[in-house]
């Protein structure tokens, strides 16, 4: 089993974060500011040895890297940012690009969304995503071919993996990437290995994909609630409503099991690569409009990765590959770096499992 690690790309400065959030802005801002919430809530979090990076750092994606090697992480799949040919936080992975000395397996996820001021009761929209014709097509695969052709970028069957987030919102899907397909081609590749994120057991996928990864615990969180249930979680999340006293608590065992039991039952005809989480917490950006699943115990882990190396080798559509939530996202609490609370207790389990 192979896990790639989702990478947020957001711990560094860059003007837009100055001019949205004010100067200095990164991802530990938030992290640095979350407090407890509740008895037993543990916030904030804090990086093992205050280690409060900055991503432009060539030490720290050394660090990363070591890190990766040693406890047996495959890779990392960077969140990728792109509006109709504007980038943003696209730093981190083009120095990687040029320091080719750096041992380090990476892919990228699209993250193809809207940007909005979530944290906040205004819900501002900072950038809008918007797709162009042919000419954006021809640009974006353009910027993409370097990478694509970098040895230790991460392929299936020699194509380069490219996961998408939002693969619905995209007009004109199947002609966009029918025509990054044939740039691929003629540029020595079979093909683009294009990859569907879903978040919700419903949601349709595009017959032109090549498969599907199911993005954890979204997917199976979203599965907990009927449509009642849903309209009452978006009104806990809407910060316009003061009517909460704290977030939403979910057990880890009820979502792991839930997670297990659905990708045991899977019979699908396209490639799959599951998701995996160990937590989640995204109270230091919404506070007590957030949600929190609690966190496994390293035993808990290890049981959950081994259950989905058994149903990885039971069903031939199922991949090796599984994509994890996440590296780096401490604003969710989702992250395998070593923090002062576990240290490594967590990337030991992989290292054993993943051996």
């Amino acid at each position: 089993m192979k896990l790639i690690a989702y990478y947020l790309p957001q711990f560094h400065e860059i003007p837009e974060n100055d001019e949205w959030w004010g100067k200095g802005f990164t991802e530990w801002v938030n992290v640095k500011k979350a407090r407890p919430l509740f008895k037993g809530h543990k916030q904030p979090r804090i990086p093992l040895n205050d280690n409060y990076y900055n991503l432009l750092d060539i030490r720290t994606v050394q660090w990363v890297t070591r890190l990766l090697q040693e406890y047996n992480v495959y890779g990392l799949c960077y969140y990728h940012y792109w509006f109709n040919g504007k980038l943003l936080l696209e730093k981190p992975a083009e120095n990687l690009l040029q320091n080719k000395d750096i041992n380090q397996r990476f892919c990228f996820c699209w993250a193809n969304a809207r940007w909005r001021k979530t944290w906040t009761k205004g819900n501002e929209m900072l950038l809008d995503q918007t797709y162009g014709d042919v000419d954006e097509w021809k640009a974006h695969v353009t910027y993409l071919l370097p990478f694509f052709q970098d040895e230790r970028y991460i392929k299936v069957d020699g194509k380069p993996i490219f996961v998408i987030l939002n693969l619905h919102l995209i007009p004109q899907g199947k002609e966009r990437f029918d025509y990054y397909n044939k740039v691929l081609q003629e540029n020595g590749f079979p093909g683009l290995e294009l990859v569907q994120s879903l978040y919700r057991h419903s949601r349709p996928i595009a017959d032109f994909t090549n498969s599907v990864t199911l993005r954890e615990p979204a997917i199976t969180h979203s599965s907990l609630h009927g449509i009642l249930g849903q309209a009452l979680t978006i009104l806990r999340r809407d910060k316009r409503f003061n009517l909460f006293k704290k977030p939403i608590i979910y057990k880890w065992e009820k979502i792991s099991s839930r997670s297990l039991e659905y990708d045991a039952s899977i019979k699908a005809s396209k490639k799959i690569y599951l998701g995996a989480f160990k937590e989640w917490d995204s109270t230091s950006r919404h506070g007590k409009h957030g949600f929190i699943i609690t966190k496994a115990t390293p035993e808990q882990f290890e049981k959950y990765l081994s259950g989905l190396k058994n149903i990885i080798n039971q069903n031939k559509n199922i991949s090796d590959i599984v994509f994890f939530t996440a590296w780096n996202e401490w604003c969710e609490c989702c992250y395998l770096e070593p923090d002062t609370e576990d240290g490594y207790d967590y990337l030991n389990v992989i290292k054993k499992v993943c051996k």
